[in-house]
């Protein structure tokens, strides 16, 4: 923050995927982190509980801002994604090359699907990931985090595949980065347990999980996130 301005520190691509049109993949917006502060789609009222200052609770209104509208829709074409990002990034990095390496945060709830066969969907993401991930930059690979949202056991920051029990923590951990050095103590400050080898992935995340997801991912590498 510079006062009550924003700084433009990053600059954020809103990637939307779902069904099979000709929009199936979509930049829903691209802009630096102060124009989505001061464009919000729109304002939400909600209520919160603060302390007041004698040990109890108070509730008061506030007002959240909304960047972007949640849709589901059909098929997941998770690898058209990928190579649509994949895209996006070579064009910045050839336009910013002494930026920070990008940081890809995928967020989905369920494996890739095109309506073909599934095995066939999730090689053809695992292929256009490891191409993203195998990008060089001045500051390294571009770094690749998976959140998918759902229920039942969780896995998460594992080292190894064998540690994993089902298809859909398996097909995360071979399409996440290993997480950096820099990351593992944001993750630790999000009660993530990172380790040597941990890859930067949640599976079955609730809602708690996906918030504190976001912050390790969004964090830059730093644990400044509180």
């Amino acid at each position: 923050m510079d006062g009550e301005k924003v700084k433009d520190r990053v600059f954020i691509s809103m990637i939307g995927y779902g069904g099979s049109s000709s929009l199936a993949v979509d930049d829903i917006r691209s802009d630096y982190l102060s124009s989505f502060a001061d464009n919000p789609l729109r304002m939400e009222q909600l209520k919160k509980k603060v302390s007041d200052g004698a040990g109890g609770l108070i509730e008061i209104d506030e007002q959240m801002p909304i960047f972007i509208e949640p849709t589901a829709n059909g098929l997941t074409p998770m690898a058209d994604a990928f190579s649509f990002t994949k895209e996006l990034i070579e064009g910045w990095l050839q336009k910013k090359p002494d930026n920070p390496a990008p940081i890809i945060i995928n967020i989905s709830d369920g494996l890739p699907y095109t309506g073909d066969s599934i095995d066939t969907a999730k090689n053809n993401a695992i292929s256009v990931s490891k191409e993203i991930m195998n990008i060089n930059s001045a500051d390294g690979n571009p770094l690749i985090f998976n959140c998918h949202l759902g229920v039942g056991q969780s896995h998460s920051f594992n080292e190894s595949e064998n540690e994993l029990s089902d298809d859909q923590a398996k097909f995360l951990f071979k399409i996440s980065s290993k997480v950096p050095e820099s990351y593992k103590q944001a993750a630790v400050k999000q009660d993530f347990q990172a380790k040597p080898e941990s890859r930067g992935f949640v599976s079955n995340a609730d809602a708690q999980a996906f918030i504190q997801f976001i912050n390790f991912g969004s964090s830059g590498g730093s644990d400044k996130i509180a």
